[in-house]
C-alpha cells in the first residue's frame, strides 16, 4: 500500500482521464503494476489501454468530449490495441469450409498479473484463453461448461485456476493447467453476478458469491460438499443484487441493493448488522468496494459515486453527511470498478453488463490521495 492508505481519515479521488468507448461496458481488469487496462464491452471488443501514457496525458480529450466530463478530466485514453472476442467453433469430426466467426459480447474478463493471457467470458458459455505478451489476441483454449453468458470471471492468487459465474446458475472451479472443472459450486437460483475471495485468506478457500436474485453466499472449497452459509435479503428489500465484497479485514460483507441501500453483514455470527440509505433518488447501487482503511466503501449508484463512512455512528447527529461525492461519474449503471493494490488508482467503467440500466460508455481514471 501507499503510506497512510491504511490508517488515513479519508480519500481524495480525483478523475483525470476519460477512456470513451461506443459502446456499453461490461468488464474490465488490469495488471498487477497497473500498466496496462483491459476493457470488454456489448460490442465484442477487448480493449488494451496503456494506463500511465493515459495519466500522463499522451493525449488529450477534444473539446465536445470535455463538455460532458468534470473539470480534472482533460485527458483520454490511450489505446495501443484491441481485438475481437469471437466465439470458437467446437473442432468437427470432418473438415468444414472456413466460416466467419461470431462475435460474442464481453461479458467478463480477468488477465494474468503480467499480462502473459487472459480470459474472456462469452455468450454462448464458452471462456477464451488469449495470449497477449505474445501473438495478442490469439485464442490457443477454449473451456466450455457453462451453457449461457459468463458473467464473472476471477483467477486465483497462485494464478492456476479460475472460477467463474454464469447466467445459468452455477459457479465452476477450473484448473487452468489441465482445462478441467476442479468442482461446481450450485445452490444459486439466479443469474451470478459476482464472486469475490476473501481478503485475507491467500488460498482463496473462502468464497463469496451473489445472484440476481438478491442472495448472498459464502463458501468454503476446502470442505468439499459443504452448504453454503445464505445471507438473503432483509425484510422488506427487493430481491436484487449485483455486487458484493469483502471489508478490509474479512469480517464484514457489504451488499449493494436495488433499493438504494448497501447491507452490512458480520462475517463471523452471520448476522445482518445495518442497512446505510443512499439519498432518495439515487437509483439502484450496483456496485460497491472496500478501501484499505477499513473505515469508507465506494458506492456506485446511478447518479454518483460515493465514499461512504461506515464507522462513525451518523445516527446520532442527523445534519452530518456520511459520504463524499467522488467526482467523475454521473447518469448511468456502474458495471466495475477496480481499485490497485497499492490503493494509488481506481478506474470505474458504466454499463449494464445485459440485465438493465443506461450507460455513459466511458472509462474514467482516478488517482488516489489518502487524507491523514
Amino acid at each position: 500500500l501507499q503510506p497512510f492508505a491504511a490508517d488515513c481519515k479519508t480519500y481524495d479521488i480525483v478523475p483525470y482521464v476519460a477512456a470513451i468507448h461506443a459502446c456499453q461496458i461490461y468488464a474490465l481488469d488490469a495488471t498487477r503494476n497497473m500498466r496496462w487496462v483491459f476493457t470488454g464491452g456489448d460490442d465484442g471488443f477487448v480493449r488494451k489501454y496503456d494506463f500511465f501514457a493515459s495519466m500522463g496525458g499522451k493525449t488529450l480529450l477534444t473539446q465536445n468530449q470535455k463538455h460532458t466530463q468534470v473539470e480534472s478530466v482533460q485527458k483520454a485514453g490511450v489505446i495501443p490495441s484491441y481485438w475481437e472476442n469471437e466465439e470458437q467453433p467446437l473442432p468437427p469430426a470432418t473438415p468444414k469450409p472456413v466460416q466467419e466467426l461470431k462475435m460474442s459480447p464481453v461479458y467478463s474478463l480477468a488477465v494474468q498479473s503480467e499480462a502473459i493471457w487472459l480470459l474472456t467470458g462469452m455468450e454462448s458459455g464458452a471462456i477464451n484463453l488469449f495470449t497477449v505478451r505474445h501473438e495478442e489476441g490469439k485464442c490457443h483454449h477454449v473451456l466450455r461448461q457453462h451453457k449461457a453468458p459468463v458473467s464473472v470471471l476471477k483467477i486465483t492468487q497462485d494464478e492456476t485456476g479460475c472460477v467463474s459465474g454464469s447466467w445459468d446458475k452455477t459457479v465452476l472451479h477450473w484448473d487452468l493447467n489441465t482445462g478441467q472443472v476442479v468442482r461446481e459450486f450450485s445452490g444459486h437460483s439466479s443469474q451470478i453476478s459476482s464472486i469475490s475471495f476473501h481478503m485475507l485468506t491467500h488460498s482463496n478457500d473462502v468464497l463469496l458469491t451473489t445472484s440476481i436474485d438478491g442472495n448472498c453466499f459464502v463458501w468454503d472449497k476446502r470442505a468439499m460438499n459443504s452448504i453454503p452459509r445464505k445471507m438473503p435479503p432483509p425484510e422488506r428489500t427487493p430481491p436484487w443484487c449485483l455486487s458484493a465484497c469483502w471489508s478490509a479485514d474479512g469480517n464484514k460483507i457489504y451488499c449493494a441493493r436495488r433499493n438504494g441501500t448497501v447491507d452490512e453483514w458480520d462475517f463471523v455470527s452471520g448476522k445482518f448488522i445495518r442497512s446505510f440509505k443512499m439519498p432518495s433518488g439515487s437509483g439502484p447501487v450496483s456496485y460497491v468496494s472496500s478501501m484499505p482503511n477499513g473505515k469508507h466503501i465506494i458506492c456506485a449508484s446511478t447518479d454518483n459515486i460515493r465514499l461512504w463512512n461506515v464507522m462513525d455512528d451518523y445516527e446520532l447527529s442527523k445534519s452530518a453527511v456520511p459520504f463524499l461525492i467522488v467526482p467523475g461519474h454521473h447518469g448511468g449503471t456502474i458495471s466495475q470498478i477496480l481499485i490497485d493494490h497499492d490503493c494509488r488508482y481506481m478506474i470505474t467503467t458504466s454499463g449494464n453488463r445485459g440485465w438493465e440500466g443506461s450507460s455513459t460508455e466511458t472509462a474514467l481514471f482516478y488517482e488516489i490521495l489518502p487524507v491523514i
